[in-house]
């Protein structure tokens, strides 16, 4: 019997189709090669969703994967990753959540839970240890996420018990829906809770009474006190540990905004230090000192009374798109959108694009179900998240703006913008910095912050002097943090890097939040994962090693979405993909206003495939470049299949 450490060592196999659920070994060698998490997931999907599966089949695959920092005490040990194929792009899709559940999941005594076949009505997996077994869950279909929860703890008599399960929005298979962790921990992108509802599987409820074992764990300890100590020290510890993710955000348009009217921008409803009234407590997830998360309430107003946990930057960013900036709103929409089981970006996004054409005189009442669609109405916007979720008349056309604009017609495409497939709301803007943009458009899960970090000089908290620092220490280069939208080599290999320190992340199931590519000098730096790694699983692994394998991790992905056709034209932003797409340029955009060219963004692209291996012409790694990181059987399914670059 092999003694594992820091790997729970078993993987869970449930057949849907056939009802039965079986345990399987993990293999050392597996282990080491592919990390955990997303890295384990990635492979499993490759192997077994090809081209030919529909998202929303059977054939497709749900892998819920945890790393082996997971459920320890190691900075942030509280991830998981949900890896799928979506229905929303038909690529590659992963969705990572936090909360409680990996952990659990960890002390149940698994690494991974893969998910295959369709029920024939709807069920839920109750795991208890090596016990499990799938339950029926007919009185739970239609039911909201929060009810689910309850509903699912008082049935197995245990409120402790950890439940990812999805609400309406899933089981209707919409776009826009997500998989939800407690009351307000969504794997919010990619619709992966749409799968969940085509598989008739409304939720996993885990609950572990073992525990996680480490090789060496005086230095494991000793190592994580000193990383959680260090992490005070970086210049925006205080104001993530109040404020979380909306401290993250700038709001240049909140900014601009506020400039016309003559008022700085902390006077905006919305700016972060605005929001303490609404707060009661921080919250954290399992074993994390950053503490992000709120408990909120609503104390006075027509939203008064409600309460729940959040919210993060993503609303509090786009609420310009619907036009309205009321702190407490914020809250009972991301409430609902967390009961519904909705992405609480998307109804922005497809409710802001429905206004401007409602504004333009494209669609009137006739299409709306009779709603006046103007910016700034509340009810009318709460109304919509409802029939999104359900899929409901003008909801249906909602759930995603970028296939709405196909059934619709009319030229609504032309206000829609999207990467991969993914809807990023409206047109007509301006593009971000360049390094920014690199950022998402090659992003692998399409239009994914999360896969790379945005710049550190957007941040009051980080002076010109820190940051000619940081320039030096880390790129030999003090003004590189200063040349944002020059097409310098060096914004690729920023992004490169960033690309591959969040992968482990996610292979090792901790947050990016407690990263050195987030907490920029005195978060976990790749040495730290190094030692992390070594003496929690008794694996000497090296820098080189961790590298590899974020990079293997990396092609995976890229040559699973090369399978699904996607080309170097999908890893250009929007405006210069339409007019690589079209020979013109968008008619809703002034390419004028843009602070880089095509001409600049090619030689940063460039550079990028350089560093990843790919393929100048095509964007696909190379057979070097897979053969390199031990990937030669990929290398030849690609060849096999006419896509492998020559």
């Amino acid at each position: 019997m092999t003694n594992w450490y820091g790997w729970a060592g078993t993987i869970l196999n449930v057949d849907l189709t056939n009802m039965k659920t079986s345990r399987e070994p993990l293999t050392k060698e597996f282990a080491t090669k592919y990390i955990g998490g997303g890295g384990f997931a990635t492979r499993i999907l490759y192997d077994e969703v090809g081209p030919e599966v529909d998202p929303l089949a059977p054939e497709n695959i749900i892998i819920i994967g945890q790393g082996p920092l997971s459920g320890t005490v190691a900075p942030s040990g509280s991830r998981y990753d949900l890896i799928s194929k979506s229905p929303l792009t038909g690529i590659y899709a992963r969705s990572n959540g936090g909360g409680f559940f990996g952990p659990e999941m960890k002390y149940a005594g698994y690494d991974l839970i893969v998910i295959r076949g369709k029920a024939e009505k709807p069920v839920y997996l109750w795991i208890n240890d090596e016990y499990a077994e799938l339950k029926d869950a007919s009185h739970l279909w239609g039911k909201d996420t929060w009810t689910t929860q309850r509903m699912i703890q008082d049935e197995l008599r245990d409120p402790e018990v950890q439940v990812l399960k999805i609400g309406p929005s899933g089981e209707n298979m919409g776009y826009s829906s997500c998989v939800i962790a407690n009351l307000g921990r969504a794997a919010g992108r990619m619709s992966i809770g749409a799968v969940w509802g085509s598989k008739n599987l409304k939720a996993v409820a885990a609950k572990g009474n073992k525990w996680v074992s480490v090789a060496r764990p005086k230095e494991f300890m000793e190592l994580c006190q000193a990383l959680i100590e260090r992490a005070k020290g970086d210049p925006m510890y205080d104001i993530h540990t109040s404020y979380g993710t909306s401290a993250w955000v700038t709001y240049p348009d909140l900014a601009a905004e506020q400039k016309a009217k003559g008022q700085p921008r902390e006077e905006h409803p919305l700016w972060y230090t605005n929001l303490d009234t609404l707060y009661d407590k921080n919250v954290a997830c399992f074993g994390c000192a950053l503490h992000c998360s709120h408990y909120y309430s609503v104390k006075s107003g027509k939203y008064k009374g409600t309460a729940g946990e959040g919210f993060e930057n993503g609303p509090l960013a786009r609420c310009r798109l619907v036009g309205v900036s009321d702190p407490a709103f914020v809250c009972e929409i991301n409430n609902l959108c967390n009961q519904l089981g909705l992405n609480v970006q998307a109804p922005f996004y497809n409710i802001g694009w429905a206004m401007q054409l409602y504004q333009d005189g494209i669609i009137t009442r006739e299409d709306t179900d009779g709603l006046e669609l103007i910016r700034g109405n509340e009810e009318i916007i709460l109304q919509l998240v409802y029939k999104i979720a359900y899929r409901e008349g003008f909801g249906a056309l909602l759930d995603d703006s970028t296939r709405g604009a196909k059934m619709l017609g009319r030229g609504s495409d032309e206000y829609v913008s999207h990467h991969k497939g993914h809807t990023m709301g409206g047109t007509g803007g301006r593009l971000s910095d360049l390094r920014t943009t690199l950022n998402s458009a090659v992003a692998t899960r399409a239009s994914a912050g999360v896969q790379s970090q945005t710049r550190p000089d957007y941040r009051d908290q980080y002076p010109d002097e820190h940051l000619r620092k940081l320039g030096k220490e880390r790129y030999d280069d003090p003004e590189v943090f200063f040349r944002q939208d020059s097409p310098d080599p060096k914004k690729a290999l920023e992004v490169y890097e960033n690309e591959n320190t969040f992968a482990l992340c996610d292979m090792t199931g901790t947050c990016h939040f407690a990263s050195h590519q987030t907490l920029i000098t005195e978060g976990v730096h790749d040495e730290d994962f190094a030692q992390l790694m070594s003496t929690a699983t008794g694996v000497d692994f090296s820098i080189a090693d961790l590298t590899r394998a974020t990079e293997r991790k990396n092609l995976l992905e890229r040559s699973f979405n090369a399978r699904e056709g996607i080309r170097r034209i999908d890893d250009y932003p929007y405006p210069f993909h339409y007019q690589l797409k079209y020979g013109k340029q968008h008619p809703r955009y002034d390419y004028s206003t843009f602070k880089f060219s095509m001409e600049d963004y090619d030689q940063v692209l460039d550079e990028y495939y350089r560093l990843r291996g790919c393929d100048q012409a095509t964007g696909i790694p190379t057979r070097e470049k897979l053969e390199a990181v031990g990937l030669k059987d990929v290398a030849e399914d690609l060849e096999r299949r006419g896509i492998l670059p020559r």
